[in-house]
């Protein structure tokens, strides 16, 4: 038995199933004035190794009982300290329950959080555990782990069938291989109050390592660049699809708030009509979930719309090239972007290029949605891209990038969007560029040619490292800008 943690943990052996001994648990900080303890907030669980409860941002979202005792429980131990700990074979002791909670707690801001330490020595104390959070009104529970033993989750399955009320949510795991072909528990259980995922890529497939399975597995959620905060407090990015799960149930969570008489099959039902899209039809039941995030409730709005013009010049345009401008960040003003666009157009201008019928855009929108990301990207796009079938070539000022792979700038023409449709015919440009006028060309030239080629000549356009000199750009390289087909044509 063994969370599902990072990839390198999921995929390694079983732990040994006699736990190591540790230090005593630590005490139990006093419950901060503004802590999680109203009964009428909503209880949220997290089965993994136990949360580091010292933490102040953990501490007083802790759902406690009328006497500042916790709801949670160490099912491993048997004590109500349930301390974020995970002795491996050897007796080094693993901590992933306070990152996996520290996604949940900030993807849902106004849950109380129920951890509890899973049974390791005895896995049959999974059915007291499920019972134990039925009486105490926990309506969804997460499960970031797994082991390669059925009968270690017997118990748990008849929990859970007694408990349709409540949701539960597992992870596929990281072995790398198909579970409905060789199974990991409790993600390939048949139950209908069981939902499954795993993590998905910057190319909106499914992460390298994860598993998957066509008859087991529901989703795939954006998670390997996933912001936590580890045990101790330190903060950094994890990946795999126990991370996944925190996600999930946070947006199951925000939904049941806003929803309280939803019952579980409401609750999946609403999921399939927002994400399932059946497009990974052999390793995955459902699709993709592209945006843990989102709320109908957001405004994702243009607030503010112009027309842009370029210098004007005797010579009539060879290869006008239609341009939407997406503003997005308050760090952009409308200056800085009309000069961006001014040194982009006189660079490609070497090449016939004229940008015509500008359209700038400011966007309204949640601020999680002003950085690019895959998955994220498709509920801006849906919401304000106007240029519809004839789509037009879409610049994208932007705040950052939470791509795992981070780049200043990023181009996504037709050969690189094959699962990600929302950002064919798009570049996006981020406030930490130096260059910009530079880059917005040299993006656009990707674009526009189709290509992700670079050259290696001096002071070329297209050298990989954009500067204040590399402008140039030669005959054959215009050439592959002359017959540009708009994705939508």
């Amino acid at each position: 038995m063994f969370p599902a943690a990072m990839k390198s943990l999921f995929a390694a052996a079983l732990w040994m199933q006699a736990g190591a001994s540790l230090a005593a648990d630590p005490p139990l900080p006093v419950a901060p004035e503004r802590a999680a303890d109203n009964p009428s907030a909503l209880r949220v669980a997290l089965v993994d190794s136990g949360v580091d409860y010292r933490q102040p941002f953990i501490n007083k979202r802790l759902a406690r009982h009328a006497d500042g005792s916790l709801v949670g429980y160490d099912f491993w131990d048997l004590d109500p300290l349930p301390f974020d700990a995970h002795p491996d074979r050897r007796g080094v002791v693993q901590r992933h329950g306070t990152a996996t909670a520290s996604v949940l707690l900030r993807e849902a801001p106004r849950v109380a959080l129920v951890p509890y330490r899973y049974p390791r020595p005895d896995m049959q104390r999974m059915q007291d555990l499920v019972k134990h959070a039925a009486d105490n009104e926990v309506r969804i529970i997460g499960l970031p782990l797994g082991g390669n033993k059925r009968d270690e989750w017997l118990a748990f399955e008849a929990a859970a069938l007694e408990h349709p009320d409540i949701l539960f949510v597992a992870s596929a795991g990281n072995n790398g291989r198909d579970i409905d072909q060789s199974p990991v528990y409790p993600a390939a259980l048949t139950l209908p109050n069981l939902l499954v995922v795993t993590s998905a890529d910057d190319f909106a497939m499914p992460a390298e390592g994860v598993n998957w399975g066509r008859a087991s597995v529901d989703y795939m959620v954006p998670a390997e660049h996933v912001p936590v905060i580890h045990f101790g407090g330190l903060a950094g990015y994890a990946a795999g699809s126990s991370y996944a799960v925190p996600r999930v149930v946070a947006l199951a969570a925000r939904w049941l708030q806003a929803n309280p008489q939803w019952t579980v099959s409401q609750l999946l039902g609403a999921l399939r009509n927002r994400f399932a899209n059946g497009a990974f039809a052999r390793q995955l039941g459902q699709g993709y979930l592209h945006d843990p995030l989102f709320d109908p409730e957001h405004v994702i709005q243009v607030v503010a719309s112009s027309d842009w013009s370029a210098s004007p010049t005797d010579d009539e345009p060879v290869r006008p090239v239609p341009l939407d401008v997406l503003i997005l960040d308050e760090g952009w003003s409308l200056q800085q972007v009309e000069q961006v666009l001014d040194e982009a157009q006189t660079i490609l201008a070497q090449c016939d290029v004229r940008f015509s019928e500008v359209q700038l855009r400011r966007v309204a929108a949640p601020e999680y949605l002003r950085d690019l990301e895959t998955g994220r990207a498709k509920t801006l796009m849906d919401a304000v891209r106007m240029s519809g079938l004839q789509r037009r070539v879409t610049a994208v000022f932007a705040r950052d990038t939470r791509m795992r792979q981070a780049f200043d700038a990023e181009a996504f023409g037709r050969g690189n969007t094959r699962t990600r449709a929302w950002l064919t015919d798009t570049l996006w440009l981020t406030l930490a560029l130096q260059d910009r006028g530079i880059a917005l060309a040299h993006e656009l030239f990707h674009v526009l040619a189709n290509s992700g080629e670079h050259s290696d000549e001096e002071a070329n356009l297209m050298l990989r490292r954009t500067t204040g000199d590399n402008r140039n750009l030669t005959p054959a390289q215009c050439d592959l800008l002359a017959e540009y087909p708009l994705s939508g044509q």
